[in-house]
């Protein structure tokens, strides 16, 4: 528990650069291929501003290039980049020149200025403008009006990186653009960018990252969602496209190499040198590279990446889905390891050499690190071999000078001991074995009833939770025309139950034989036996009845059990009433009532235990009574096998591997009229 909590707190911490190299050395090695880009880069290159003039450009030309861009069927046009500040326009350029004549100052006055030219052509242009949130306190403009965005859950603002200011374009450009999105990126210490926020805090308000506005945009959505739980962010939802981040709203990217088709110069499409249609189903962010301009930071496939390269590929992560995940969960995996392998490593030193325990070190070592290289490859899934690897170096290192006469003679105490347990398994495993196959061999055959007349189909099947339990079914002919049935639940599973079970069963089909009394006196008979001498409190809840070949009459005693359903012909299936009394061990002066019911030829009366309706799946939902008439619901007319399969059948479906939380039991009567 110690080293655990080492590991996920200062562990976690102190490892983080060894875990980086390893992870980056797998993005250098096996970089995220690309078969189409998704996002173009709008390149204010160094051909673009030879071309063009120096930088920064009047903000004329940058309309021009944004109109250009869109015209070229972009869905959105991102521009990574901030404009604080006014542009210089013609009226204050020229504002010092008292050369100048009053007609021509006039006219300088009178055009628009170059902002509110470029904020006329983002009116038009689905374009998203980017922002940058600061440390510390607002300094002049307040923070900017965020999109809109729908909280589903816990609020993630505790979980967020947080700033409480930001730095935003100018008003006029603010309100003329369709999207806002923040630029920030959060390096590791090593300033290296390894991951990026999806969404952050700004001043206590959620704030989404440029790329994620940028695909807002595209999709023409007008708001996004958050999903968050009490652990953090899940992710976030745009539209019907879900995207997963970690619990602080990060996303890890899976950088691939810089590739020039990424990139159009923007001299290119000043130019025309782009065929009409090229960005079509494709974004487009707008940056500056050019030596001088760009701003550029380390990622774990190139030590100098340009920002806006870092957008687009961040678009693509979220685009293709394949951004690399490492879950909270992954340092318990990680830790898993380490003991699984330390316990590896313990438990052989003792009974081999040094150099064999060094082997199954190096195995182990390598079998890690292979099993770290498919995750990655596979799944995009960040295991970290190099922690286990590392501190069972150092377990190997104090085996190698332990005491070997402490640990030989450890070693045969411990042989001694799990030999014992071994042979004490295997004896239960043998007894509890034997048990079932007694107890599955006290149910009669459901397909081998003696006597049992044509008119009546009978299928039953038993499943216990364990080697043994505590459900029973019997059914016997009481005279050539009348079929005796029973179905039951004894409170508990394994061996006491199953005892009870076989108790019950017997004393029930003895009774019934033996004494011709009415059912209700037989199910009272029944309570009266089994109550006698019961130290243990254990009930058992029942039916019990019986089923006319001839008329299709059938009468029912219910001790607190599942109602039975009923499947007719013709019609949808139905619960019956659950009419009936208590279990059976729980009042003895207890009269119960006769239950009435008529089936016509092709009916079938359904059956089941509480390992039907009990029947939890993964998440704990439970299969219910509901779920099993919704069963027969669209095809009704089955025989009795194949109802009691089909159910069986849809319970195993709905629980999906999770292992059974009570037996399970489902018996299934068809009355079949010669006359029709």
């Amino acid at each position: 528990m110690v080293a655990a909590l080492f590991h996920v707190t200062v562990g976690d911490r102190f490892w983080s650069p060894a875990r980086n190299l390893v992870f980056d050395a797998y993005q250098r090695f096996m970089p995220r291929p690309v078969s189409r880009f998704p996002a173009v880069i709008i390149d204010i290159d160094e051909r673009s501003l030879t071309a063009v003039g120096r930088w920064p450009w009047p903000r004329t030309r940058l309309a021009q290039l944004i109109e250009a861009t869109h015209k070229l069927d972009a869905l959105a046009v991102g521009i990574d980049i901030i404009m604080p500040e006014p542009d210089d326009s013609p009226s204050r350029l020229f504002a010092g020149r008292s050369e100048l004549s009053p007609t021509l100052r006039d006219a300088l006055a009178q055009l628009p200025s170059n902002d509110a030219l470029l904020a006329n052509t983002m009116r038009r242009v689905p374009a998203v403008i980017a922002r940058a949130a600061l440390d510390g306190k607002p300094k002049g403009n307040p923070v900017a009006t965020q999109t809109p965005v729908i909280i589903l859950g816990e609020s993630p603002l505790p979980h967020l990186h947080s700033f409480l200011a930001d730095l935003a374009n100018i008003p006029e450009i603010e309100a003329a653009a369709t999207g806002h999105g923040y630029v920030n990126d959060t390096r590791d210490s090593d300033g290296t960018v390894r991951a990026m926020p999806l969404i952050i805090a700004v001043n206590g308000a959620l704030a989404p990252a440029l790329a994620l506005e940028i695909l807002r945009v595209a999709t023409r959505e007008k708001q996004y969602s958050v999903r968050s739980d009490p652990s953090g962010v899940v992710g976030v939802q745009i539209g019907d496209s879900f995207i997963p981040t970690d619990g602080d709203g990060r996303m890890r990217l899976y950088y691939s190499p810089v590739y020039a088709a990424r990139r159009i110069s923007a001299a290119a499409v000043f130019n025309g040198e782009v065929k009409p249609g090229a960005f079509a189903g494709q974004v487009a962010i707008v940056g500056a590279t050019a030596v001088g301009v760009s701003d550029v930071a380390a990622t774990p496939a190139n030590s100098r990446m340009d920002g806006v390269e870092i957008q687009a590929q961040f678009v693509e992560n979220i685009l293709e889905g394949s951004h690399l995940r490492r879950p909270p969960s992954a340092h318990w995996w990680e830790l898993l390891s380490l003991f699984v392998l330390a316990l590896l490593l313990i438990l052989f030193f003792p009974r081999h050499r040094s150099i064999q325990t060094a082997a199954i070190f190096f195995t182990g070592t390598v079998v890690l690190a292979i099993l770290s290289l498919v995750l990655f490859r596979q799944y995009r899934f960040l295991y970290d071999p190099t922690f286990p690897a590392a501190v069972n170096t150092l377990v190997v290192l104090l085996l190698l000078f332990a005491g070997f006469a402490a640990s030989e003679r450890r070693r045969r105490e411990l042989a001694a001991v799990l030999a014992e347990q071994r042979m004490e398994r295997l004896r239960m495993d043998g007894e509890l074995r034997a048990a079932r196959e007694i107890q599955m061999g006290m149910l009669p055959d459901p397909r081998a009833i003696e006597g049992l007349p044509r008119t009546i189909d009978f299928y039953a099947l038993l499943e216990p939770a364990q080697e043994v339990g505590g459900d029973l079914y019997d059914a016997f002919m009481l005279d050539e025309i009348r079929l005796c049935f029973m179905i039951g639940d004894v409170s508990g599973k394994g061996v006491p139950a199953s005892l009870f079970m076989a108790l019950t069963k017997t004393l029930a089909k003895s009774l019934a034989r033996r004494e011709r009394v009415p059912l209700e006196q037989l199910l009272r008979l029944v309570n009266d036996e089994i109550s006698r001498e019961n130290p243990a409190a254990m009930f058992v809840t029942a039916i019990i009845g019986i089923l006319d070949a001839r008329s299709g009459d059938v009468e029912l005693c219910n001790a607190g059990h599942n109602a039975p359903i009923l499947l007719p012909s013709r019609g949808s299936p139905l619960q019956l009433d659950g009419a009936g009394g208590p279990p059976l061990c729980v009042d003895e002066e207890f009269s119960y009532t006769i239950q009435r019911v008529k089936l016509a030829s092709g009916d079938c009366l359904l059956f089941i235990t509480d390992g039907v309706t009990e029947a939890e799946n993964e998440h704990q939902a439970r299969y219910g009574a509901a779920r099993a008439i919704q069963c027969f619901a669209e095809e009704r007319a089955v025989d009795a096998a194949a109802a009691c399969t089909r159910l069986h059948a849809d319970v195993k479906t709905f629980i999906a591997g999770a292992p059974p939380s009570d037996d399970l039991t489902i018996l299934a009567l068809r009355f079949i009229d010669s006359k029709a």
